[in-house]
């Protein structure tokens, strides 16, 4: 008796000692019943054959697809037969009497609403008569074209067909017609007389509008696969970009698989190896959907995987159903667990309630109130910490309002606007300066460019110019300048991490300035140029067409001496000239326009070249000339004359710059589709302050006294890295040490060879 009494003592005393106690207990107690009870009726009334009758709708759908591309594929057969066996095709395709050939087949694209485009190509795969409908206007009349004489033999299936010796073989083919640059099913059948095949003719459907109309067919989205796993055309996304992300879970390794399974439509749950949930299920564009996949094949050969999808919300609404029932049940729970909840929550609200307002005061700024709370459970320790908190807390505001007056005083005396932000992008503080620039954008916001170039860029709209100055900001790696250009303003900004002194980065600073007048003073100086070297290069060319003239005229009536002296008229006039074309290609580089004359050149044969010409100048300074090259030749897209001069240029930069007794080399290796070039010399070498402005125009190293008398006008490396850059290449100094010498390298992606070239090569290395 005296232990009941005991528990019944400590039961009361245990539910107040806490106010974990006194709010969770209860609450756990009630919502174990409720969530017992809930999942007894939910498995009760849920569990069903839904998902079932899902699966074989989907499954339902997937075979009325597989039918209907079978019964398209028939059509398609029908009108081919049809357009090879219309008495007189054969003939006047023998013939090519186009008009004839109008008359004869005309009629058959005109009464087959479902055919899109009939081609007649002759034995050589040459197109001799184009019947087809446009691709925008579905069903509209087919328009006649007299063969361009497009090459269809490349085609597997046309050069099947007409290769066939029997004359009886019917292929299939999807392909990017070369007229609509569509993706055309194309069935193509032989044309034969007594004699033998005369020609072939395709007839196809857009592969488009054969996908739509299956869809509606079916009343679920298809999506057709090629064997790489990417996709060819769905109607469940509109874009390949969105396709490629919705599918991303599709590899060839699946295709493989489902390819395996033949001709049924399947789940891939159903395919042993394959991960639970890939490519199972998709979202796009809010909605969910279930998928399922069958091998895309035509005339017993696979062209493809597809699958169809449905939404799932089949489930959704039949579960949704349910749970209406479900509603009722819980609701008097609820209704039950509400009141209990608001009766106990009134014993121990009050101190809450009182510690809220305080704490709200404070949260406005008035941190002189306190909670005054002087309780013995988790509250009162609270409210008495809370306390002590606040009074921390109001000493610590002060001393920080004080070391922020301070801050602000000195951002708004800077005279550059600062912009100090968060890691989110979001702006925590500007100075004046800042504001002001801001304040006076106008126009519309250029794409920022690097600090080296500033061309025209196309402009953006957005909803204000400083909206999009900042957002362009935000992205500002650190350290990094840039220029922003506007109608009439341009603006430099600097970026730099904001570090606490634990290492932890906070957001960054940045710093613009208004550089208006500098680029406009850079802009009219880069005109000036351009104009005056295009006046410039007149008279040399004069100079030099005279002087080449007199020494023709006069070559066997002046001494030896006097000779050297129209020699070093030439020579000089050359230079001015190569000179002159510098200044013009560096404007044309500056203006993004510099030509380049791409053809397939064997760069062994460029190298060999450049080097040829310097080896008599690098044996004359007493250099060694060292050339490392493959044997096979190895081609490249290139401008022949450029690729020389970024040769000339950097073989020049070695001659110069390497004493004599000195070493010249060239590699020239072949790397993962790229061809690098390296030349290295043994020469007076880069020091480290200057490596980094090598590749700016204008500028020269400064070296020792030996190489001072070497003239230039700082452009060599700068209009290479841009020539290679043009090809797709890049250009850099791999090594440089004072005194030691240089390394300097660049890349070039090599072409891909056919066979037949790759044997021609062979022959020509086997010859040699």
């Amino acid at each position: 008796m005296k232990t009941s009494n005991r528990w019944l003592r400590a039961g009361p005393k245990f539910f107040s000692s806490s106010i974990r106690n006194r709010i969770i207990i209860p609450y756990a107690l009630l919502t174990l019943v409720l969530a017992a009870f809930g999942t007894f009726v939910v498995t009760q009334l849920v569990a069903g054959s839904v998902e079932e009758r899902f699966r074989n709708q989907l499954l339902d759908s997937g075979r009325i697809v597989s039918d209907e591309i079978v019964h398209r594929e028939e059509l398609r057969l029908e009108v081919e037969r049809a357009v090879a066996n219309t008495i007189g095709v054969s003939q006047a395709l023998i013939d090519r009497d186009f008009e004839q050939l109008d008359r004869l087949v005309s009629p058959l694209i005109a009464n087959n609403k479902n055919i899109d485009s009939v081609l007649l190509v002759d034995t050589q795969g040459k197109e001799v008569l184009r019947l087809q409908r446009q691709f925008a206007v579905p069903g509209s009349p087919a328009q006649t074209d007299r063969g361009s004489g497009a090459d269809f033999f490349n085609w597997w299936a046309v050069a099947n067909v007409l290769s066939d010796p029997e004359g009886d073989l019917k292929e299939v083919q999807i392909a990017q017609d070369p007229n609509s640059n569509e993706l055309i099913i194309y069935t193509i059948g032989p044309i034969r007389t007594a004699e033998g095949t005369v020609g072939a003719v395709l007839v196809g459907t857009y592969l488009k509008h054969e996908v739509e109309l299956i869809r509606e067919l079916a009343l679920a989205d298809v999506t057709l696969f090629n064997e790489q796993g990417q996709v060819v055309m769905t109607t469940l996304v509109l874009d390949r970009v969105e396709a490629a992300e919705v599918f991303q879970d599709f590899t060839p390794d699946l295709f493989q698989k489902i390819v395996k399974l033949g001709k049924d439509v399947t789940l891939l749950d159903d395919i042993e190896g394959v991960t639970e949930g890939t490519g199972q299920d998709v979202e796009t564009r809010g909605k969910n959907y279930r998928l399922a996949y069958a091998p895309f094949m035509l005339r017993n050969r696979v062209y493809g995987v597809y699958s169809v999808a449905l939404p799932t919300n089949f489930i959704t609404d039949t579960n949704n159903t349910s749970r209406l029932w479900l509603s009722f049940i819980f609701t008097g729970g609820v209704i039950a667990v509400l009141v209990i909840g608001y009766l106990i929550s009134q014993r121990i609200t009050g101190p809450v309630v009182r510690l809220a307002h305080t704490a709200q005061d404070i949260a406005k700024g008035n941190l002189d109130q306190r909670t005054g709370l002087k309780q013995d459970d988790e509250i009162g320790i609270l409210a008495s910490t809370f306390d002590e908190m606040t009074a921390e807390l109001q000493k610590k505001t002060a001393a920080l309002r004080e070391e922020a007056s301070k801050l602000t005083a000195i951002l708004n005396s800077i005279a550059d606007g600062v912009i100090v932000q968060d890691l989110e992008g979001n702006i925590i503080t500007t100075n004046p300066a800042a504001e002001e620039i801001l304040a006076a954008i106008g126009g519309n916001l250029i794409h920022p460019q690097s600090q080296e170039e500033i061309g025209e860029a196309s402009s953006e709209q957005s909803e204000g110019q400083s909206a999009q100055l900042l957002t362009r900001l935000t992205g500002l790696e650190f350290h990094e300048s840039r220029r922003f250009e506007m109608e009439r303003r341009v603006l430099s900004a600097l970026s730099a991490p904001v570090v606490t002194l634990d290492g932890e980065q906070l957001g960054s600073v940045v710093v613009l300035r208004d550089i208006t007048r500098e680029v406009e003073a850079e802009r009219l100086k880069d005109d000036f140029i351009t104009s005056m070297s295009h006046e410039l290069r007149t008279p040399p060319t004069a100079i030099k067409g005279y002087n080449d003239l007199l020494k023709m005229l006069t070559a066997d009536k002046l001494t030896e001496r006097e000779l050297s002296f129209i020699d070093a008229i030439d020579q000089n006039v050359t230079d001015l000239l190569n000179i002159i074309q510098q200044m013009l290609d560096l404007s044309q580089i500056d203006a993004g326009t510099l030509g380049i004359d791409q053809e397939r050149e064997n760069l062994i044969d460029i190298i060999e070249t450049e080097a040829g010409q310097w080896s008599a100048q690098m044996e004359e300074k007493e250099l060694r000339l060292r050339v490392h090259l493959p044997n096979t030749p190895i081609w490249i897209e290139g401008d022949e004359e450029r690729l020389g001069q970024v040769m000339h240029n950097i073989l020049s930069n070695a001659y110069n710059y390497t004493r004599p007794g000195g070493t010249v080399e060239i590699w020239l290796k072949q790397d993962n589709g790229n061809v690098r070039v390296d030349v290295k010399d043994t020469g007076v070498g880069i020091s480290e302050e200057d490596q980094r402005f090598l590749f700016t125009r204008f500028f020269r190293a400064i070296h020792e006294e030996s190489t001072f008398e070497v003239s230039g006008a700082g452009l060599g490396l700068y209009m290479s890295r841009a020539i290679i850059e043009a090809h797709g290449g890049k250009m850099w100094l791999e090594e440089s040490q004072l005194h030691q010498g240089s390394t300097f390298s660049f890349t070039l992606p090599v072409m891909a060879q056919t066979p037949a070239e790759l044997a021609e090569d062979f022959v020509k290395v086997v010859e040699s």
